[in-house]
């Protein structure tokens, strides 16, 4: 069996994008952040330590995190302030690492961007549903947690 090219890859990637809800979107760049900050770490903690890989995925991640910050609407009230914050924090956290070559720091950002993710996983919540969805104040618990 063949596998598949990497042009049938990206048409792959690109449908998927294209009919993704928003939520869905949100978890992809999460996962984009999470996947490029491992392979950050393994760039300086495997057998053969590469600065220049280290400084992509850090770089990458960071590009990720400047679009969710960007796609933010404003008006969503205290939720996308919340988030904006987590975000400047995020970023500053990653220069920091970048800057120091540092995998602890590096560690830290992935763990909380991992817990922030856990909620945007857990956060299911059908339209008709909305009795079920946590309130303001839960959200912001949730994300200041992870700070």
């Amino acid at each position: 069996m063949n596998s598949p090219s990497d042009q049938q890859l990206e048409q792959y990637r690109q449908v998927r994008v294209e009919t993704s809800t928003t939520i869905d979107l949100v978890r992809m760049a999460y996962d984009g952040i999470i996947d490029n900050l491992e392979q950050a770490i393994e760039a300086l903690e495997g057998d053969h330590k590469s600065y220049d890989v280290f400084n992509e995925k850090i770089s990458t991640a960071q590009q990720v995190v400047s679009a969710l910050d960007d796609g933010l609407d404003e008006e969503q009230g205290e939720l996308a302030e919340v988030l904006a914050n987590f975000y400047s924090f995020v970023r500053r956290k990653l220069i920091d690492s970048n800057m120091s070559k540092s995998v602890p720091e590096v560690k830290e950002a992935l763990d909380i961007v991992r817990q922030v993710r856990e909620y945007w996983y857990s956060s299911e919540v059908e339209p008709e549903d909305s009795a079920n969805e946590p309130d303001l104040e839960e959200k912001k618990r949730q994300i200041d947690f992870a700070r």
